[in-house]
């Protein structure tokens, strides 16, 4: 990943061209390639969420399904009357339980952002979301591989599929001003789906102060999956494999019999809560949990799925193993949702009554140690080399940036 703070501190003409792209959006001063643009090939239907098909949606809804939309709907007036009396509520178990049942999509983004405590932090920080959006337009230097990724950020998806159309300027907006904000991580591959989901929900300040939650907080602390050498990822894979080795050692011994380990398959598991990994109806679910309890649902989901599907997996040779972790569990996960959360709550309160539910406290390092929206201008780069590692900033070292890109590049292709 390039997090791009390198020596020159003012945008390209290069990457000025582009923020006067994403500012013109679909507009006849912007020539938009026929190929940049999904919006011209003809799909027969999108599902509920905005993702498009190649192939006719049943007109009908399965019994399942029809059951499923009745109790949200059900569901929905229950939220809006704590919605009301939030504060009386918020801590409580009854807004654990619901949550648990799945938040109706109507109301997940209020949810969501209560949770994370976004109206708070807009209050607190008003006018700062609109200062980083104004300064990354001049001195981010992520903006070419920000733009390059919000290309194919769920392009799928009805929401995202216009180039340069409203939803690919808010998350232009979102990262960009994010890239400016935590300059020790800037911008990193796989930041784009993440701020694209919780653009699904949000508008984009919101999603902005949600993304800076879920990175810097200690609940969640996604902070040290992104910065250089991913430590937090390499953490939570040895517990992954701890946990495998102690609960389900037949199954583990049969994947170490292919080589595969958990730097294979866990990649977007642990960085982006399995985000493409799982079906979608069932990520949103996780990322409800997620949200509401942090890391621990990592940890958790992470071997829940493994469970769940050890009989299979074990009947499996190399190719099959990958392609089912990496691609099937996807198309069809071979449980409903709610088995699946059930299963998962049950992982949860076994790991936690044998303390193994998180792989201990994160040690300092992987959490921020610089102070946010902080704008570095040019008399101020030789301060700014000496501020970590030993003297040697990894915000103005290029190589680091690049390494990080292309290592996560690299895992991306296989987990």
């Amino acid at each position: 990943m390039m997090n791009g703070h390198e020596n020159d501190f003012c945008n390209s003409e290069d990457d000025q061209a582009i923020v006067a792209k994403y500012d013109a959006g679909r507009s006849e001063t912007n020539e938009i390639l026929s190929w940049e643009d999904p919006a011209l090939e003809v799909y027969h239907v999108t599902d509920r969420y905005g993702f498009i098909h190649d192939h006719r949606l049943p007109e009908k809804l399965t019994a399942h399904e029809t059951k499923i939309r009745e109790r949200e709907n059900e569901r929905i007036g229950k939220w809006l009357k704590m919605i009301k009396k939030w504060e009386k509520y918020a801590d409580g178990e009854k807004v654990r339980n619901r949550v648990y049942k799945g938040i109706p999509n109507a109301v997940r983004g209020e949810i969501w952002g209560r949770l994370l405590g976004v109206p708070q932090i807009k209050v607190e920080q008003e006018g700062k979301y609109e200062e980083m959006v104004h300064q990354a337009r001049i001195h981010s230097t992520d903006i070419k591989q920000i733009d390059l990724d919000i290309n194919r950020t769920f392009r799928n998806n009805i929401m995202f599929r216009e180039r340069f159309g409203p939803k690919q300027q808010s998350l232009f907006q979102v990262l960009s001003a994010y890239s400016i904000y935590n300059a020790e991580i800037g911008y990193c591959q796989g930041m784009s789906q993440i701020a694209g989901l919780l653009l699904m929900f949000m508008n984009d300040e919101d999603a902005f102060w949600a993304l800076s939650v879920l990175m810097t907080d200690r609940k969640h602390a996604m902070h040290g999956f992104f910065i250089p050498g991913f430590p937090k990822l390499k953490r939570f894979q040895e517990h992954h494999d701890k946990l495998l080795s102690k609960n389900i050692p037949k199954l583990k011994k049969h994947m170490d019999k292919f080589s595969i380990h958990s730097s294979l398959y866990t990649l977007k598991w642990f960085f982006q809560c399995f985000l493409d990994r799982v079906p979608f109806t069932l990520t949103l679910r996780l990322w409800d949990a997620y949200i509401l309890d942090g890391e621990v649902i990592l940890t958790a989901m992470s071997f829940t799925l493994l469970k769940l599907h050890k009989k299979t997996l074990l009947k499996m040779e190399m190719d099959e193993l990958i392609e089912f972790l990496q691609i099937k569990l996807e198309q069809d996960f071979g449980y409903y949702d709610d088995e699946a959360i059930e299963a998962l709550q049950h992982t949860i309160l076994d790991l936690q009554k044998h303390k193994l539910h998180l792989p201990g406290v994160a040690p300092p390092h992987e959490l921020p140690q610089k102070p946010f929206g902080m704008i570095i201008r040019p008399e101020s780069v030789n301060t700014r080399r000496t501020l970590s590692n030993g003297g040697q900033s990894n915000l103005s070292n290029d190589s680091s940036g690049t390494n990080r890109k292309n290592d996560f590049s690299k895992s991306n292709q296989s987990g």
